[in-house]
């Protein structure tokens, strides 16, 4: 037989996470604990932060941006790197105390690595900003360190810029030293040939007036191309005066190119004399390139592990193994789970559907389940509920359903409830289907054959022996051995339960009585079928409990004698192979098995079509 599949759609998503809420409540939690104890376990590291300024234009007197190819991102990109650098770090140390002053340099380097992993130098983006982070385990550091390492840097820059002006101050000073000493000898020479040739003429004023118009020349170049009007005009002049100085006497020419020495020599010294007091000035001068804009302070709090961040991802993560893990279990439980998947794959009717119903008085948390007490099943029974309720209404559905699927009018005859396992509850849906049954008028026998465990007696507060063994081997009466309403108003249910209920004096009970060493000898004997021929003769009805049809064989044997098997299947609690190898086994002996019973069906796990949920909810609720 092919069964026919469906998809998933999205109640069926949702049932799957309400049905497995155990797994994804408890996948959650344990994620949580876990995450809390991982953050419990990690040390507090706290951050401190100094911002600082670096100025735009880091110059050196004298010497224009242009000449050094200044470039504000790549000179902030450095600055961040010699921050970040042994350099600063190893001057921290010292200036902090960390490193003995004859400290190793091995010993200094060790420090300085450890320093560098604690300090993080960024740059704010879009401005000339740079922000030097410091993280550490220990609270007064981090500020401490984050204003030394400002500190330091700053003081370094200082350093730096006044080295770079004593260097240059250094290097004009012996430039203008040897064009002092240039210019003198060129004035002696030109002395020397005046005197000798008496010459002061045209070629002097020639030389002066060329000297000038190549200086024009190369000011206007710095702006201006060689095609430039102004540029062609003193292009053409300088070109006139060369020509003119070419048809000049050698005594004139050489005079001229004196004149123009001593000039070149003149320029260049008091260019040198002018750039050695700026740099002076400059050395004297203790200009910063960068400046504080927000001193670090001590952190209040630490910034790792962040718990609250922690805890969230904890939570998410352990949210989504949750369902991970539910669906996974889903995928792997071979039970069955909804009305469709049970009859196609049995091909067997479903009877009755008998709802959830809470009866723990204490539960801790609602998705632990606490193991029943006897008194808390005692409060499943029918009599225990409004005979209105949906609780009680489902058993007489239960027993309508058996009537019509029998050929006989009337529900009259023996009937037989198993289960294909144990915990299924085949038990307490056979004793409230005979409750029910004597509340609408049948005389009904409810007989405890489940020979391994029987309980009910415990729940009925009545006594075990003497029961249906007794009268099978002949050592009781039917009248010592059948319980009526006398004897529970003397038992364990309460007498306004009985009192108050109509229909309960046509309910009767066997119990099972003493145990056998072998059941199996006494079920399968003559005198049982004998004593079940003579029971029906004084009931309408006839309930038999009997234990799980794969473990035992007593319902195997029974289902010869009676006239109904029906077995009990709590969904999800047994695999789909055990319940269809339990309605083999019963057929196997020609058992008139009509069908299923659903046990413990929640409300929100039926399909939505069927309109279960909300008509369960609605009849719930009792009118006031």
């Amino acid at each position: 037989m092919t069964v026919t599949k469906y998809e998933l759609n999205l109640f069926d998503y949702w049932r799957i996470i309400k049905r497995r809420k155990i797994v994804i409540i408890s996948t959650l939690i344990l994620t949580l604990i876990f995450t809390w104890f991982f953050t419990l376990l990690q040390q507090n590291v706290y951050q401190s932060i100094v911002v600082i300024k670096i100025e735009p234009t880091l110059t050196v007197p004298g010497i224009s941006t242009d000449m050094l190819g200044w470039d504000a991102y790549q000179a902030i990109n450095t600055e961040v790197k010699i921050i970040n650098s042994p350099v600063i770090t190893e001057r921290v140390a010292r200036q902090l105390g960390l490193v003995e002053k004859n400290s190793t340099q091995k010993m200094l380097q060790e420090v300085s690595m450890d320093l560098q992993s604690k300090i993080r130098a960024e740059r704010i983006a879009d401005s000339n900003l740079i922000k030097i982070i410091v993280n550490s385990t220990d609270r007064e550091e981090t500020a401490k360190l984050a204003n030394a390492v400002a500190e330091i840097y700053i003081q370094k820059g200082v350093e730096d810029r006044t080295r770079r002006a004593r260097e240059l101050r250094e290097f004009v000073e012996n430039q203008l030293e040897d064009a002092q000493k240039k210019l003198k000898d060129s004035e002696e020479k030109l002395r020397m040939f005046t005197e000798r040739t008496k010459i002061t003429g045209t070629g002097g004023q020639m030389a002066i007036e060329l000297v000038t118009l190549q200086g024009k020349k190369n000011e206007l170049l710095k702006s201006y191309t060689e095609n430039h009007p102004q540029v062609l005009e003193i292009s053409r002049k300088i070109k006139f005066i060369e020509e003119m100085l070419t048809q000049l006497p050698k005594e004139e020419l050489e005079y001229a190119r004196l004149v123009r020495e001593v000039k070149l020599n003149e320029d260049l010294y008091l260019l040198l004399s002018k750039r050695a007091k700026e740099a002076q000035i400059s050395e004297a001068d203790r200009v910063q390139s960068a400046f504080i804009v927000s001193p670090a302070i001590e952190p209040s709090s630490p910034v790792q592990p962040n718990k609250r961040l922690n805890l969230l991802m904890g939570f998410i993560i352990g949210l989504i193994l949750g369902l991970i893990f539910a669906f996974i279990i889903e995928h792997l439980d071979t039970s069955i789970a909804t009305i469709e998947e049970v009859e196609e794959f049995l091909s067997l009717p479903v009877v009755g559907i008998i709802p959830h119903i809470d009866v723990l008085q204490k539960q801790p948390f609602g998705f632990i389940k606490v193991k029943e007490s006897l008194e808390d099943m005692k409060k499943k029974l029918v009599i225990y509920h409004s005979p209105k309720s949906p609780y009680v209404e489902t058993y007489h559905t239960l027993r309508t359903n058996i009537k019509f699927s029998q050929e006989q009018t009337e529900t009259k005859g023996i009937i037989l409830f198993t289960s294909s396992g144990v915990g299924e509850g085949k038990t307490m849906t056979a004793i409230n289907f005979a409750l029910s049954s004597s509340l609408a008028g049948i005389k009904t026998l409810f007989i405890e054959l489940d020979l391994r465990r029987p309980f009910v007696h415990k729940m009925l507060g009545l006594n075990r022996v003497p029961g249906f063994t007794d009268f099978v081997i002949g050592r009781k009466t039917v009248n010592e051995v059948v319980h009526t309403t006398t004897d529970f108003l003397l038992g364990g249910l309460e007498i306004d339960k009985v009192v108050s209920t109509p229909g309960f004096e046509n309910f009767s009970f066997m119990s099972c009585g003493n145990i056998p060493p072998n059941p199996v000898d006494i079920l399968s004997s003559s005198e049982t079928v004998n004593v079940f021929k003579e029971l029906k003769k004084n009931y309408d009805l006839i309930v038999i409990d009997t234990p799980p049809v794969l473990l035992f064989a007593d319902a195997q044997i029974l289902s010869k004698i009676v006239d109904t098997v029906v077995i009990v299947y709590r969904v999800g609690k047994i695999a789909r192979g055990a319940l269809k190898r339990a309605k083999e086994q019963l057929l196997s002996v020609k058992a008139n098995l009509i069908g299923l019973v659903l046990n413990d069906i929640r409300a929100e796990e039926m399909e939505p079509r069927y309109g279960y949920y909300y008509a369960y909810k609605y009849y719930s609720r009792e009118k006031k």
